[in-house]
């Protein structure tokens, strides 16, 4: 993990010409020290930390590259996790990490499933793998794929965008399209997909997953979603890394920034739910089994065979009242949530040896 976090490091920014880089690591190095205090401080103000803890998370950041938000998040300051600083995955080096053990498995800049949503949908139907169907493509005021806009429930979502940036649902009630206080006419929502397309790029129309009724009394209308890790080892075959079960926080239509617990990989079993009050109605989750779980281990195991030129991916599956569906792959997967979750760093589960193979 050390050497993986080296290469990281030393590899940030190589996408761009010799004399970017040069500027940018150089504005990091100014920058670094004023911006890891600021934080420290306010990060340290927030936990009520004594002046002392602030001053080691900072020193921390200066020396080691601990960002200090992930000092205070993970306790580094407990004899027991100090000692193991370089076991853990953090945010700043993240990127970087992973796009090194991509390259040393072959990965090439262009057009892929990981990068491009439509593509994605195109490898899922080749595969036979259970997605959300994607009933038209609209690029640059233009649509490409489809018909015309059905009277239905619709997700509007950028083919290039990532933490739901962009992303659109409608409900179709009593003939209108409605979005928060916004009511379409079924003419006027193929001129906003139209504007949708060329605002943010190139833009799918799928449908809506409605949610497990099983779940609904605990979480609302929105499916549970679980973000998967895997890792595929030189020799092709593929291992379950972590999961977790996420979901929007009332008023968002977005699982990021959502409520969330852990899985046990090996049952399908919800864990304790993290930072939800005692009296929060999706307690009642912690401890169900989802539904389908070995079928969706299977799904992403295969699905991460056929995509050899990342070693990690973090895979999105909704849990639907018709059975469990791909949403997408992520290149990166929010290794802070799970390390933050679990209490212990990426290094104890299959990542550390995995990552090992190709650094």
């Amino acid at each position: 993990m050390h050497r993986l976090r080296v290469i990281g490091r030393h590899d940030m920014f190589s996408g761009h010409p010799a004399w970017k880089r040069l500027a940018a690591k150089s504005a990091m190095a100014l920058l670094w020290p004023i911006g890891s205090l600021t934080t420290a401080i306010r990060c340290g103000l927030e936990q009520k930390a004594a002046p002392s803890r602030i001053l080691d998370a900072w020193l921390l950041a200066v020396h080691y590259n601990i960002p200090p938000l992930e000092y205070f998040l993970y306790k580094l300051w407990l004899p027991e996790r100090r000692a193991r600083l370089d076991d853990y995955l953090y945010w700043t080096e993240n990127t970087s990490s992973l796009m090194v053990l991509n390259r040393a498995a072959g990965w090439c800049p262009g057009p892929c499933p990981v990068s491009d949503k439509q593509l994605f949908d195109t490898f899922c139907t080749r595969l036979g793998l259970r997605a959300p169907s994607l009933l038209a493509v609209w690029n640059s005021g233009q649509q490409e794929e489809g018909g015309s806009v059905p009277r239905r429930d619709l997700w509007l979502k950028p083919a290039r965008t990532k933490s739901g940036i962009g992303a659109e649902r409608w409900i179709w009630v009593d003939g209108t399209y409605r979005r928060r206080d916004r009511v379409l006419q079924r003419s006027q929502m193929e001129a906003h997909i139209a504007g949708h397309s060329r605002t943010h790029g190139k833009t799918l129309v799928q449908t809506v997953v409605k949610a497990n009724k099983e779940h609904i009394p605990y979480v609302g209308e929105t499916p549970l979603c679980a973000r998967i890790v895997t890792g595929r080892r030189h020799d092709g075959s593929v291992e379950i890394i972590a999961a977790a079960v996420v979901w929007p926080r009332p008023g968002s239509e977005v699982t990021q920034g959502g409520d969330m617990a852990l899985i046990e990989t090996s049952s399908g079993r919800i864990c304790e739910i993290h930072e939800a009050t005692q009296t929060s109605a999706s307690r009642g989750l912690e401890g169900k089994i989802l539904p389908d779980w070995q079928y969706v281990l299977a799904v992403v195991r295969k699905g991460h065979t056929n995509l050899p030129h990342y070693v990690f991916l973090g895979w999105d599956v909704a849990f639907g009242d018709d059975g469990p569906l791909l949403l997408e792959t992520n290149s990166g997967w929010g290794s802070l949530h799970l390390q933050m979750m679990t209490g212990r760093p990426i290094a104890d589960t299959a990542f550390a040896s995995i990552a090992a193979e190709y650094v």
